[in-house]
């Protein structure tokens, strides 16, 4: 079994010059440290630049210049760090990650040892950027989509075409896979106030491509405006799409089960800093990517990654906040119910992200 080192005398070249850890060893090393209480899932923030200006967002403000941000040589020393807890399922987020003309070198740095999945909106994907992603060990990408409604889905995020870009950013995605045994493709969509009613469609439109479906609500933390929060009933619609489309929605039932809750009072016991954190596009650590200006918890290109770990358990221990239901949050944290965890064992460890259901 290969020894990963830390510190920053390690080069980019030389960390990547040693063997990946095999994915069934990255599977166990991940469900270990589900079982012995360490973090499972980080959420990096590669970048807050973003080209698009969403209306349920406000990181398309932001204007990162490239020195300002990680380095190749960062992530090195962040994917080691990281390696202590174990084998983790690491989101490459942002702003928009498709914006950094490294993304797949990075995906490179962190696939020796974890799980890079990406999410983007679709732009700026072509089949050779598809290509060198899934190469570099990319394991999943979810390219955003919250309208069936093509110029609905364009006002919403603020970009002509973009539905369009994201669905020829999935077709891309889909046709340059190195491996179709576990490299998954699905669409994610973020449900408002005025959306409900299209998700059977972008279920159906996910079905029709071939790849999952998975669905979170906006939370008022992202731009405090209240109106945009998602409306009650939700949760039997949704539900009602997962025993329709088993193949397809891939969102746990325990987790769908909970956003009326969400709706209404909030849900309490958040899991981040303990099972989850967040890293930003600086290093620095907080319990959750809403916490990482308020409440920085260190930052890992100076701190120990034990100094860190204690800090967010710290956080979690004094975690109040109910205020959001982001799938980077329920879906983590329902694995640690008996049927949250039932649900979503095939997922994580076994199922494949091979072809789906094309029918109907």
């Amino acid at each position: 079994m290969i020894e990963l080192p830390v510190g920053p005398a390690v080069s980019v070249d030389d960390y990547l010059a040693m063997a990946p850890r095999g994915m069934w060893s990255k599977k166990w090393r991940l469900l270990k440290a589900y079982l012995t209480g360490q973090p499972v899932w980080i959420t990096w923030q590669v970048t807050y630049n973003c080209n698009y200006g969403c209306s349920f967002c406000t990181y398309w403000q932001n204007d990162f210049k490239p020195e300002e941000e990680n380095s190749l040589q960062d992530f090195v020393i962040g994917s080691a760090k990281l390696s202590e807890l174990g084998s983790l399922i690491v989101s490459l987020a942002g702003g928009e990650p498709m914006l950094r003309r490294d993304i797949h070198r990075i995906v490179e740095v962190l696939a020796q040892d974890h799980f890079p999945y990406l999410t983007t909106s679709g732009s700026g994907m072509t089949p050779k950027r598809a290509r060198q992603l899934w190469e570099a060990g990319l394991w999943g990408c979810s390219v955003s989509i919250d309208y069936a409604d093509p110029d609905k889905h364009a006002r919403h995020r603020g970009v002509k075409f973009a539905f369009e870009r994201a669905v020829k950013a999935i077709e891309q995605l889909m046709e340059n896979r190195s491996d179709t045994s576990f490299q998954r493709v699905q669409i994610i969509s973020v449900l408002t106030d005025d959306n409900l009613e299209e998700m059977p469609a972008l279920c159906r439109l996910a079905r029709d491509l071939g790849v999952y479906w998975q669905v979170q609500p906006y939370s008022v933390m992202k731009t405090g405006n209240e109106r945009q929060r998602h409306l009650v009933g939700a949760t039997e619609m949704l539900l009602a799409l997962k025993e329709g489309y088993p193949e397809t929605v891939h969102s746990n039932r325990v987790y769908l089960e909970k956003f009326d809750e969400a709706a209404n009072d909030g849900i309490d016991g958040c899991i981040a800093g303990k099972a989850m954190f967040n890293i930003d596009n600086r290093m620095v650590v907080s319990k959750c990517v809403e916490f990482n200006e308020s409440e920085p918890l260190g930052n890992l290109r100076t701190d120990s990654m034990q100094n860190v770990l204690g800090r967010l358990r710290a956080a979690h221990a004094a975690n109040t906040c109910s205020a959001c239901w982001y799938s980077c949050r329920g879906e983590v944290e329902v694995l640690y119910s008996a049927r949250g965890f039932v649900n979503s064992v095939p997922s994580l460890l076994w199922q494949s992200g091979g072809e789906q259901a094309r029918t109907g």
